[in-house]
């Protein structure tokens, strides 16, 4: 799922951009959108029965009529929602704010910011420059992705890891050990030896970086092989190459 992350300033147009945008999305894969209300309040309808079954503390509360379905979710954190919607198949995710989280993002307007990667753009020239903006993958999506962009007829068996390297030091601490900003070309590296592995048909790494998302780093690799006992293989070389390079990169 690609993150395609929008700020300006209040009425710089954000909000006209983004219906803009989305038909032409669309046309590439499903869409949604993600607005951060910064410190407005989401109005939800009082007396009605989805509100009522929110406030007794359901984790979620949903009505659906004939024509849509509205959920009242009780987790106001990003990373959840961006999971949930990986996991739904969403292939482009729209955030309309979030200043702080450092994605790649377009800006509207005049503001001034960090990693930009378009200014006052066309929805043409977003398709253009998808490649450049932020994944986001759970190991569901991962999969996924895997089958989508790999034939299937000759698949025996899809084997997935995903997992935080750690280490033990003095008293059974456990330290977390971080990659540098190379860590998507290791994942890359890893990924295509996989893929070279005969026997192998597919192979789809993601690390997920923590300082995005407010969380540890992790990371999901899925293998796609004719035999299980190939998969396991190339597996067990990614996992201990992964190793072998964060324990390099601490020490």
């Amino acid at each position: 799922m690609r993150i395609i992350q929008i700020v300006g300033s209040s009425n710089s147009g954000k909000t006209t951009f983004i219906e803009a945008l989305v038909p032409a999305l669309k046309k590439c894969g499903s869409v949604a959108a993600v607005k951060h209300l910064a410190h407005d309040r989401y109005t939800v309808e009082e007396g009605k029965d989805t509100t009522r079954y929110a406030r007794a503390g359901t984790t979620f509360s949903v009505g659906i009529d004939d024509e849509k379905a509205v959920t009242i979710r009780d987790t106001p954190e990003l990373t959840k929602i961006l999971e949930g919607l990986c996991n739904a198949g969403t292939e482009y995710c729209v955030i309309e704010g979030f200043k702080t989280i450092p994605f790649p993002r377009i800006v509207v307007g005049d503001l001034e910011s960090n990693d930009v990667v378009l200014r006052d753009p066309t929805p043409a020239e977003v398709i253009d420059h998808l490649d450049t903006f932020e994944e986001f993958y759970t190991m569901e999506g991962i999969v996924r992705e895997l089958k989508r962009s790999h034939p299937l007829a000759r698949a025996g068996a899809i084997l997935t890891f995903n997992g935080i390297v750690r280490e033990l030091t003095g008293e059974e601490r456990t330290e977390y050990m971080d990659f540098g900003p190379e860590v998507d070309a290791i994942v890359e590296e890893l990924r295509c030896k996989a893929e070279e592995t005969p026997g192998i048909i597919g192979a789809r790494f993601y690390h997920r970086k923590g300082r995005l998302y407010a969380g540890e780093d992790i990371t999901y690799f899925a293998i796609l092989a004719e035999h299980r006992q190939e998969a396991f293989a190339a597996m067990s070389r990614a996992i201990d190459d992964l190793k072998s390079r964060v324990h390099d990169a601490n020490h």
